[in-house]
């Protein structure tokens, strides 16, 4: 049987590959300019993008290693003897006075706060500021911090933690209303991912200091239902033990002498 010889014309036709390369280089020969223009475009974009990414990398590093140690700060050891330098005796810092720690550690926050303004960490840093100006006695700058942690959206846990504190703090200063409010709020709360049975201890508590004795067993008494399977069982349970035995004293108290013949 004869064989049929292709011509290279033929032989080229039918390789596609071939072809799409032909076609490529008549582009190239006919917009090569603009398709250079294009290119260089893409190739400083991508660039750009590397930069700015590796920009937010080490950006995001530094702000971690910032707040990192303001943290060690906050939880630093106090150390009558300790030098002027938090890390003269040692890798871990020490300070002198409760005030020297919290002093430094408030620093320290603020320095992460105002750096880094717009980030998660800086959300977390304004949150150990007001537990540190808590500390230094500073209520107004305390509770102006943590308010403005409590409405964060970045980490809504922390937000809640803020409330934790605030209704604390509110309950030791008397507005027992505003501390009910945010207690009340966050167990009403199906996003609040808190404890809730600490929650209801603190809550509670507040009822307590309100002389609300029955108020007080009664969220008590939600708070043991909720910690059957709770780490926090054996405190409610002591709490509530607690309450009760108050409440039987003060009932003993109240009750009229009765009268002998």
């Amino acid at each position: 049987m004869g064989t049929t010889k292709l011509t290279r014309k033929e032989i080229l036709a039918e390789d596609p590959v071939h072809q799409a390369i032909i076609s490529l280089v008549e582009v190239l020969r006919v917009h090569g300019r603009n398709i250079g223009l294009a290119a260089a475009v893409v190739v400083l974009l991508s660039f750009g993008t590397y930069l700015g990414l590796q920009y937010l990398e080490s950006r995001d590093m530094r702000a971690q290693q910032d707040l990192s140690r303001a943290m060690a700060f906050f939880h630093a050891q106090i150390d009558p003897s300790a030098a002027d330098d938090p890390y003269g005796k040692g890798p871990d810092p020490s300070f002198r006075r409760e005030t020297d720690k919290y002093q430094a550690a408030s620093r320290e926050f603020s320095t992460v706060v105002s750096k880094y303004g717009s980030s998660k960490l800086a959300v977390i840093a304004r949150y150990y500021l007001g537990l540190s100006q808590l500390r230094l006695g500073q209520k107004t700058d305390a509770v102006r911090s943590l308010e403005t942690v409590r409405n964060n959206t970045k980490d809504r846990t922390v937000g809640y933690l803020a409330k934790k504190v605030l209704a604390q703090h509110y309950m030791d200063s008397g507005n027992y209303k505003e501390a009910l409010e945010i207690l009340d709020g966050m167990i009403k709360d199906p996003q609040c991912d808190l404890p809730r049975e600490d929650l209801r201890l603190d809550l509670a508590r507040v009822y307590l200091a309100q002389g609300k004795r029955d108020d007080a067993m009664k969220v008590l008494r939600a708070a043991r239902d909720e910690s059957v399977r709770s780490a926090l069982q054996g405190l409610v349970m002591q709490e509530a033990s607690r309450l009760e035995e108050s409440a039987a004293a003060s009932a003993d108290i109240s009750k009229p002498a009765s009268n002998h013949p």
